[in-house]
């Protein structure tokens, strides 16, 4: 069964076809300036040769046709490619911006809970270092018993959107209630943590 991603894929390289075909009727000139790719000097020079030569004519004339036309659909491709990667290098920056400062402390965690990244909102929150994170932990930044919790939630995480949440306390204020909305975001076991607190600090379990 085809899948929509090899009917795109096949619908792309039909217009690529298209637009080469185009090209080349259109003449030399603009092909030149696609890209920087060119067919070999021998191999043109041995199928001008074919060419030629009445005896292999038609075949060298449709191959050398056909040579020129897959150039320019890599030509073309490349275009594309590069295209592609100036896009999605703008929306990496634009969504690191927003990680970054987001009004929420947010953090990207292993799964042992050991801090990868941490936003400004995240410092300010936790008082963690982002220089030091291979020696940082969330629960550490947590009170008890929200820590056990929190460790629970990271390991039921299993398939890259998987989503949970709980609660847990400020290590030092454990009045301080946080909201942990952990969701896993790769194959790897890396998670982003939002931790949103509460408007009305509640009472810890412990003290109830």
């Amino acid at each position: 069964m085809t899948t929509n991603k090899g009917l795109l894929w096949a619908e792309n390289r039909a217009q690529l076809r298209l637009h080469a075909e185009d090209l080349l009727r259109d003449g030399a000139d603009k092909v030149t300036n696609i890209g920087g790719g060119a067919l070999g000097v021998d191999a043109l020079a041995l199928l001008y040769r074919r060419a030629s030569d009445p005896e292999f004519a038609a075949d060298a004339l449709k191959l050398l046709h056909e040579l020129q036309t897959h150039q320019v659909e890599l030509d073309l491709l490349l275009e594309q490619l590069q295209t592609s990667e100036t896009e999605l290098t703008e929306e990496l920056t634009h969504y690191q911006a927003l990680y970054r400062f987001a009004p929420v402390a947010c953090l990207v965690v292993s799964r042992d809970g050991r801090v990868i990244e941490s936003n400004a909102a995240a410092v300010a929150l936790l008082g963690c270092t982002p220089e030091h994170s291979e020696e940082q932990t969330l629960t550490q930044y947590l009170a008890p018993p929200g820590r056990g919790d929190v460790a629970s939630l990271l390991e039921r995480l299993e398939t890259p959107g998987a989503m949970a949440t709980c609660k847990a306390w400020l290590a030092g204020n454990d009045s301080f209630e946080l909201s942990i909305n952990a969701s896993l975001i790769s194959s790897t076991g890396l998670i982003m943590i939002a931790m949103p607190h509460c408007a009305n600090p509640h009472t810890h379990p412990a003290r109830s």
